[in-house]
């Protein structure tokens, strides 16, 4: 892996979902001249690994402290940090190593040591848009144009051809994004049942996605139960496959999820569901989504991680039309 001498290394979290909202806010430094490293948990950086949008992508080695990150980026000469996790220790491990940028979040001491911060608290706009704040901050001539649509290593889209190919899916399909953190974000079962039947009926192609936790499985078995053949790739495929299925998808449908901010972030049409999250701080960002609620339901955006209410109805009593509904719009004159 060659790692350019007086790059801009990008901290990244553990968040799926987080990640690639830094990702869209700093690829627009790469129309400065900028080089970007990818730098951060090893499953993160697999997806960042060999794309477009990062020169390299460097793993952790466990969790590392910041003297040691300090002396990873001045062995390779790095000219900033931006550090856009909440932790400080990227701007720490910045400011040891004397980089001459270091851009992230003022609390927790980092105006000490950031060269260029702004609080992340105390603010009700979309997480997206703070991002976009700090790298104004640091680098005032950076676009407000619309990032270039993420896209994984070539080797991850050849084997998400593959696949596809071997599930006997030629052409557009939809996926069918079952993946959530957290129960409480996922859609029920039953819609899923109404929204594949009425795929079916107009024959669109649809492949099941998501990962390998084990409420995607346990739904992922249920549909198979329903649709006996349904192409499924669910806990099948790395992060980075992943992506280059949802970037040969004709659009997906999904729940708030790491799996629907790829998909946003690849530019594919997008209808994701929101229930106890609130969309407007955290929602995808693309050139087509559709975000969707169970508007009556009067406790949404409660934040809760587990429902109070019987029947979740913010989930899963979802009106499945409304979701096929949005998914049809994005798909009109797509040719099967």
């Amino acid at each position: 892996m060659s790692i350019p001498e007086g790059a801009l290394w990008v901290r990244m979290p553990r968040f799926i979902g987080d990640a690639m909202m830094i990702t869209q806010a700093v690829s627009p430094l790469r129309a400065l001249g900028h080089s970007l490293v990818a730098w951060g948990p090893p499953p993160i950086m697999d997806l960042f690994e060999g794309s477009a949008t990062f020169a390299a992508a460097v793993p952790d080695a466990g969790k590392p402290g910041a003297l040691p990150m300090a002396r990873l980026l001045r062995t390779h000469r790095a000219g900033g940090v931006i550090n856009l996790p909440r932790s400080t220790r990227g701007l720490l491990a910045g400011a040891l190593a004397r980089t001459p940028i270091r851009a992230g979040w003022s609390e927790s001491g980092g105006r000490f040591l950031a060269s260029h911060s702004i609080p992340f608290k105390g603010r009700e706009d979309h997480q997206l848009d703070r991002y976009r704040d700090v790298l104004r901050r640091a680098f005032p001539a950076v676009s407000a144009s619309d990032p270039e649509p993420f896209r994984p290593r070539a080797a991850a889209m050849d084997q998400a051809d593959l696949l596809l190919r071997g599930l006997g899916v030629e052409g557009p399909f939809v996926g069918l994004g079952l993946s959530a953190a957290a129960a409480v974000k996922r859609l029920g079962t039953g819609i899923w049942v109404e929204v594949i039947g009425r795929l079916r009926a107009q024959g669109v192609p649809h492949v099941m996605l998501g990962g390998n936790h084990h409420e995607d499985l346990e739904q992922a078995e249920a549909l198979r139960g329903v649709f006996p053949g349904i192409p499924d790739l669910c806990g099948k495929t790395s992060l980075a496959v992943s992506a280059a299925l949802v970037a040969r998808a004709a659009a997906v449908a999904g729940n708030d999820s790491g799996l629907s901010h790829i998909v946003a972030a690849s530019h594919v049409p997008l209808v994701a569901v929101f229930g106890p999250t609130r969309p407007t701080l955290t929602a995808p960002q693309g050139p087509r989504v559709v975000i969707l609620r169970n508007d009556p339901v009067p406790c949404l955006g409660c934040l809760r991680l587990g429902c109070p209410v019987p029947g979740h109805p913010c989930m899963d009593a979802m009106d499945a039309g409304a979701v096929s509904q949005a998914l049809e719009g994005l798909l009109e004159g797509t040719s099967y």
